[in-house]
């Protein structure tokens, strides 16, 4: 049921892909709805499955490379929902839709077990501290996405010409929305760091947490986006130079999220419990 689940998720995002290349080819409001249907629908086969694994373990299901690749899909694919609902963002989705399916398939194409070892704390801090960090990398990428678009939006309005980019949103609209999302994750990302440092008080942890090299990535992020904030609100500016500064921090999450644990041993890193799928 859980291979399944995972090939369902997987799939509707793929659809979304697709449904995405057509709405920007030929835009209109049902292409772009059915791409809005189809995102949530695969986000809802991946709850079901962080679900079943939730219940299986028994603490909070994003301790394994999958589960927390489908929370973070999750949690962007929300993010980007609710700003669409409030927003015109045509065109987001031919970038934002192909990305969380590429993470998806690398996700599990880097080995699927159903389920981990447990943290050794459980309670509501390790919750809220989960929460609040899946919540700033989904919207830390979001408004790297976001930022993106200006990007290409800018340089073809550059060059003057009339393209398919001309039908991602305009600039001050994609401006507006980037610093609205890094705003918030900022916020949440900050929280989670508190409260990172909380459990580890609360656990008698040792100063291995401080030299951690997720940990260090993690404050290398928030430092990027403390300067990127501190611009926006103290010298009002926006424009070009923020977008880059923006994707950059973009990177930095996708280092602090994936990246390290590729190249360096982390305490974040739970040892897996090798439980074949539907067990």
């Amino acid at each position: 049921m859980e291979l399944a689940f995972i090939i369902i998720g997987i799939g509707l995002y793929g659809l979304a892909s697709v449904l995405a290349v057509v709405s920007f080819v030929r835009p209109g409001p049902s292409t772009e709805r059915n791409v809005r249907v189809s995102m949530a629908a695969g986000s809802t086969a991946l709850l079901a499955i962080l679900l079943l694994h939730g219940v299986r373990s028994g603490t909070v299901p994003a301790f394994s490379r999958f589960d927390a690749m489908a929370c973070y899909s999750v949690a962007a694919t929300a993010a980007y929902l609710h700003m669409a609902m409030k927003d015109r963002t045509r065109g987001i989705s031919i970038i934002i839709a192909p990305y969380l399916t590429a993470m998806l398939i690398l996700a599990v194409s880097s080995g699927y077990t159903g389920t981990v070892k447990a943290p050794a704390v459980q309670n509501m801090w390790l919750g809220l501290h989960v929460l609040t960090a899946f919540v700033s990398y989904a919207l830390f990428s979001l408004a790297g996405i976001l930022a993106l678009a200006y990007v290409l939006q800018d340089n073809n309005l550059k060059r003057k010409r009339i393209t398919t980019l001309s039908r991602l949103p305009a600039l001050e609209t994609l401006d507006r929305l980037m610093s609205h999302q890094v705003g918030i994750a900022f916020l949440t990302l900050t929280v989670s760091i508190v409260l990172g440092f909380v459990l580890v008080r609360m656990t008698g942890g040792d100063g291995r947490w401080l030299t951690d090299p997720k940990v260090a990535a993690t404050v290398m992020t928030w430092a990027v986006y403390a300067v990127l904030v501190h611009m926006r609100a103290s010298a009002g500016r926006h424009g070009r130079g923020l977008a880059l500064v923006t994707v950059l921090g973009f990177c930095c999450v996708l280092f602090a999220f994936v990246g390290v644990h590729a190249i360096a041993n982390s305490v974040h890193s739970f040892p897996l419990i090798s439980v074949p799928v539907g067990q």
